[in-house]
Order: structure tokens, then sequence, then C-alpha cells
């Protein structure tokens, strides 16, 4: 059987006015083999805006897995989904291959930024402003 990747756009849930260029992949084989695609996000104005990085793997334990991560352009991870098996076997385990990208694409709200931890020197000048 021929290997088919996701639909990319599908799975990022890319907007139709926006552009999605594949910048390249990489695979490996042997105990822990698998691949891996990196794509940039292009808005209306052909500004880059994000960067992802699929993959569909054997990790080096033996455990299979397949997800992406979205990075802002700044290169802050800002989303991630992994599910524990390969491609085409969650290709297999669902009715069609939409319905293998639609769970593969994950929650659709993104990560939530870390909080900044608060310096004695905030508290203070917000105790002053009181």
């Amino acid at each position: 059987m021929l290997f088919q990747p996701p639909v990319f756009e599908t799975i990022f849930r890319i907007p139709v006015t926006h552009r999605l260029m594949i910048e390249g992949s990489r695979s490996r084989g042997g105990p822990a083999d698998g691949v891996c695609w990196f794509h940039t996000e292009y808005d209306v104005k052909g500004e880059p805006i994000a960067r992802y990085e699929t993959y569909d793997e054997t990790d080096e334990t033996g455990r299979p897995r397949c997800g992406w991560r979205r990075y802002d352009f700044t290169g802050r991870l800002v989303a991630a989904h992994e599910i524990p098996m390969r491609w085409s076997r969650l290709v297999e385990a669902t009715s069609s291959r939409r319905e293998a990208e639609t769970a593969l694409q994950g929650p659709a709200t993104p990560l939530r930024p870390t909080p900044k931890p608060r310096g004695r020197q905030e508290n203070v000048a917000e105790g002053m402003a009181a």
C-alpha cells in the first residue's frame, strides 16, 4: 500500500485565505523509524505567521505515534497534538481518511502561554499605586 500523508491544511485548520507551503521532510529507518514534515503558513498578505512540524514515527522505545506542533513565527510553541499510533493505523481504525485527519486535528484551542512569575518590584509598584 502506498503511503499517503494526511491533508495538512485540514489538520492545522488553515483558513482558505492563507497558504501552507511545505519546507521539507526527513525520514529515518531502523528501530526508531519515521518521517517528519515541515511547513510554513502565510497570511493573506504573504507574511509568514506560523511554522509546523508533523511527524509519523516509532520512537526509540518502540512506541508508535503521530502528531504535530505549531510554532508562532518567533519560535514559541503555541499548539500541539499527538496520538499513540502511526498514521496508517489511524486511517485503518477510522471509517475514512477525513475522519482520521479530524482525529489528528486535536483540540481547537491553542496552548495557554505560561504566565511570567511576578517579581518583587512589580508587587511593590502595585502596592504603591493602590
